[in-house]
């Protein structure tokens, strides 16, 4: 079946579906009409690099290969989408067992046109420690970002995509598989796009497997931020957390829902999820729906949270009365919000990387 006629196949999903509940799949259709497939499309360009502009080094590869990538859930019409209309924009990112990069390798991620999409295999070997950061810049109007991949056993993996697009929209949709002992970081900076819907699942799917996800979103203006997390426990002894931190400004509106299943037989998994929000003003709106599904009676710890407010007044007459202007102390506050996730990306060379990105945009969060 053709990428198109699978998309064609699959029902627009309502709005009773949890994933489509806070944005329909008409909202984030590029021309708002589902039975449509836009006919002029762009292709994606893409770069490796080290983060210093250098070139990577041996056993670290990115090549255009045939086929499309897949997930393993029903109704994956955000997937198949994606599909149809990237089908000759297939890259794979290959990282060898073993290989150990003490620098973040650096993907950008450039489109044009009205409508792009692109999709991405990341292929992580056994034993390597690699970092790596995917840049979306400003393009099309419209973009679509599929990433599925492997982490191998016993490979430390650092992963964060940044958000970079201007009056764009963006759908991005992932899945990874985490195999025996990975210890993996994935990492989310959204600071652009006037649209965003994420659809991002992690599985556990090697005993011991070791994974923490973060979000760091920067919301302003009109903008609408939406990323659903689900993370799957299939195997023994496996650990995550999820924390998500989002700053809402102007008339923003952020969701974030998170899912965290444990199956049957995942003896000894550990698991919690929290949602952080800081409203900046009056109009702004945050929602966020943690879930969890335990299926095993033999678990370390399941938790989930949330928390909604605004700048603390305490916190800003103190930064005040020690020579801060308003502004200065508001954007040192939403620093500090948003470093509790930053922080934990990655190393400290990813932090500092990411701690200048969003610094350069507290302007436009009131």
């Amino acid at each position: 079946m053709s990428g198109e006629a699978e998309y064609l196949a699959i029902p627009a999903p309502d709005r009773a579906q949890h994933l489509w509940r806070y944005t329909p799949w008409h909202r984030i259709h590029p021309t708002g009409k589902p039975e449509e497939i836009p006919s002029e499309v762009s292709s994606a360009v893409v770069s490796l690099t080290m983060l210093d502009g250098s070139e990577p080094p041996k056993g670290v590869s990115v090549s255009a290969i045939d086929g499309d990538l897949t997930r393993n859930i029903d109704s994956d019409i955000g997937g198949a989408f994606i599909r149809a209309l990237s089908e000759e924009s297939v890259v794979k990112i290959r990282i060898d067992d073993g290989i150990i990069i003490e620098q973040p390798l650096l993907l950008t991620v450039e489109s044009t046109g009205s409508v792009s999409g692109i999709q991405i295999d990341v292929s992580v070997g056994a034993n390597s420690q690699t970092e790596l950061l995917t840049l979306i810049e400003s393009g099309a109007d419209w973009f679509g970002l599929m990433r599925c991949g492997t982490i191998d056993k016993s490979a430390i993996f650092n992963d964060v995509v940044v958000n970079r697009l201007g009056a764009s929209k963006l759908l991005r949709i992932e899945q990874f598989t985490l195999l025996r002992d990975a210890q993996v970081k994935f990492g989310t900076v959204g600071s652009g796009g006037v649209q965003t819907k994420g659809d991002l699942r992690y599985i556990l799917n090697g005993r011991g497997a070791n994974l923490q996800v973060n979000g760091a979103i920067l919301s302003a203006g009109n903008q609408h931020n939406d990323h659903h997390v689900e993370i799957m426990h299939e195997e023994l002894e496996t650990f995550s957390r999820l924390k998500w931190h989002s700053t809402c400004g102007g008339k923003s509106r952020t969701i974030g829902t998170g899912m965290l299943r444990i199956a049957h037989g995942a003896k000894g998994s550990d698991s919690a999820q929290v949602f952080n929000n800081l409203l900046l003003s009056k109009d702004a709106e945050a929602d966020s729906i943690p879930e969890l599904e335990v299926l095993e009676n033999e678990v370390v710890g399941c938790g989930h949270g949330t928390a909604s407010g605004p700048v603390d007044d305490d916190q800003m007459f103190y930064l005040k009365t020690r020579g801060f202007s308003d502004n200065g102390a508001r954007g040192l506050l939403i620093t500090a919000f948003l470093n509790s996730t930053l922080n934990e990306m990655g190393s400290e060379k990813i932090h500092n990387w990411l701690d200048q990105l969003i610094s350069g945009g507290l302007s436009s969060t009131s």
